[in-house]
């Protein structure tokens, strides 16, 4: 072959041998070509037949991975081939271009010397005066790009798999998502988008006018485009589970773990546009769109029009629950005893950057949700019961997550959180202050109340959320005498102000005996739920056999009955 090509070369006809090298390999390649087409079109089938002699290749089951691995190994042949028998020289560049000038010439006239082969294959495989892309871009054009298509390697039962996990022949699905995304290379999706960007990148303009002046989706566009309906359809599954139909305790469970599932998809999402995307710009914006849609309800028939307001509910309990979790993080202070003096420093370091990175991946979520006042009211509302409940495993945990969405939303957005933990602080001021007052306080009428101790939080008004009031609520008289004490105190104190009593938000312990036990009972209650309680202290009804709920009501002073009901419960 290379002594006809240095003949060729001796008689000036090299130019005749590279168009018929051309048309050799694109007959070649077509067929090939054609016989993978009978395996992957829209399912992978046993191959019946074919011209399997002339590609060299057995007519076994295959597979899209294969295909793709089929195509590499043929391009990497065709690399080798060309440098060793196309030496690219004055030559050969001499008679690439004067190929290229008669493609272009019968273009124009719409003549061709071999209608079995198109000119615009020609001229992509000597537009560039390169011998070394000669059966690359013929391979390309021929055993490739026919299959690069929704009916092809692109449907989602070629694609999908490798999208899932890193060899393509699993079964895919959420199970995957959430147990190997760590593990994963995606070789098989990394290896389509490098064919699709060569694709892409070596397609040069047609000498066609018919083909020239049409504008058409490259390569990368279809990949990108396929990307993006399969980031939704799996986002739309995880957002669906908690909504299927079932009891409420199954639901709620299911729903506890959508947010989850969810970040474990984000980063699954992000490891394929870093690994097999090449961290390609288009496709990064591909994936914020897949991001915005599912979360926002815009994938979802079932949630279209729901503004990200479900997930912003359910990303404000994720927060919740962590940040009140004794178990899943463990303060600062607690590390010394947990862990010894010599691994603490080492601890303390691994818990904050726990609490930091699961911070940061709850941000990344809430950047891409339109209800950020849905979040709000349900993170301002909880924040209040762990500061108000002392559930709060670690303030500065708190105060860094809202420094984060102070950073991402703006002052107005946490300045009424932030004014809960200023309340929180000034009432153990406070509260210090009040146990001076009450351990020397002389007033026989404070002498005379019974010891209890008692913690009392001053809450501004304007920022903590709306909490229901019982104006004829009747207290016992040893909690009347606690907060007639108080009063006089802060009256005092603070002249001017007016305060006002949430007993909704009070708790109390009730020392309890109850028949057969030998000991006393602690009960951890709420202050309407100690009031009913106590009303069976000295009374068990007119017959001896407890007390209806309409007298519950009436010494209590609870006005509403679905309430008292609820408290009874």
């Amino acid at each position: 072959v290379r002594n006809c090509v240095r003949s060729c070369i001796d008689l000036a006809g090299l130019s005749f041998l590279l168009e018929e090298v051309i048309i050799a390999a694109a007959v070649r390649f077509d067929r090939e070509g054609a016989w993978w087409g009978n395996l992957i079109n829209i399912e992978d089938v046993n191959s019946t037949g074919g011209n399997a002699g002339s590609s060299g290749i057995t007519g076994t089951r295959r597979t899209a991975p294969e295909f793709l691995l089929h195509v590499e190994n043929r391009l990497k042949q065709s690399s080798n081939l060309t440098s060793y028998y196309l030496p690219s020289n004055a030559a050969t560049v001499s008679a690439l271009r004067q190929l290229a000038s008669g493609v272009a010439k019968a273009s124009k006239s719409k003549s061709t010397t071999n209608p079995a082969v198109s000119p615009s294959l020609v001229w992509a495989a000597t537009s560039n005066y390169n011998t070394r892309r000669i059966f690359p871009s013929i391979i390309e054009t021929q055993l490739l790009a026919p299959h690069l298509s929704t009916s092809g390697i692109l449907h989602p039962h070629h694609l999908y798999p490798m999208l899932d996990d890193e060899n393509g022949s699993g079964t895919g699905g959420l199970a995957e998502l959430r147990t190997q995304s760590g593990q994963k290379t995606f070789d098989n999706a990394k290896r389509l988008y490098t064919l699709c960007w060569r694709l892409t990148a070596s397609s040069p303009s047609s000498p066609d006018p018919n083909n020239s002046t049409q504008s058409h989706k490259t390569a990368l566009d279809h990949l990108r485009i396929a990307f993006g309906e399969y980031g939704r359809l799996r986002g739309t599954e995880i957002i669906k589970r908690g909504s299927v139909s079932g009891s409420k305790a199954i639901n709620k469970e299911m729903e506890k773990k959508i947010i989850p599932d969810l970040l474990a998809f984000k980063f699954h999402l992000q490891s394929l546009h870093t690994l097999a995307f090449r961290s390609d710009e288009a496709f990064g914006a591909m994936l914020r769109s897949i991001l915005e849609d599912v979360l926002n309800g815009a994938s979802s028939k079932e949630f279209d029009g729901d503004g990200g307001r479900r997930i912003a509910e359910l990303l404000a309990k994720h927060v919740d629950a962590r940040f009140k979790d004794a178990k899943a993080q463990i303060t600062a202070s607690q590390l010394p005893a947990a862990t010894g003096a010599s691994g603490s420093a080492a601890a303390a370091a691994a818990v904050i950057d726990s609490n930091e990175a699961f911070q940061n991946e709850v941000m990344s979520l809430f950047r891409h949700v339109h209800s950020k006042d849905v979040f709000e009211a349900f993170f301002k509302r909880d924040l209040a019961k762990r500061l108000l409940t002392g559930r709060s495993v670690s303030s500065d945990v708190e105060r860094s997550f809202l420094s984060k969405l102070k950073a991402e939303c703006g002052t107005g957005y946490t300045s009424k959180m932030e004014g809960m933990f200023k309340d929180m602080e000034l009432s153990r001021d406070i509260m210090s202050s009040y146990s001076a007052y009450s351990s020397g306080a002389t007033n026989a009428s404070i002498d005379s109340i019974k010891p209890m101790d008692v913690d009392v939080q001053v809450l501004t008004t304007g920022y903590w959320p709306v909490y229901p009031k019982y104006p004829n609520i009747i207290l016992t008289p040893e909690i009347l005498a606690q907060k007639s004490k108080f009063e006089n105190y802060y009256n005092n104190k603070y002249q001017g102000r007016r305060i006002t009593w949430q007993y909704s938000l009070g708790n109390c312990v009730v020392k309890a005996m109850f028949p057969r036990q030998s000991t006393h009972k602690e009960l951890i209650v709420n202050l309407c739920q100690s009031l009913v309680l106590l009303c069976f202290r000295y009374d068990d009804g007119q017959d001896g056999m407890g007390l209806t709920i309409d007298e519950v009501m009436k010494k209590t002073g609870i006005d509403d009955r679905d309430e008292t009901e609820r408290v009874l419960q």
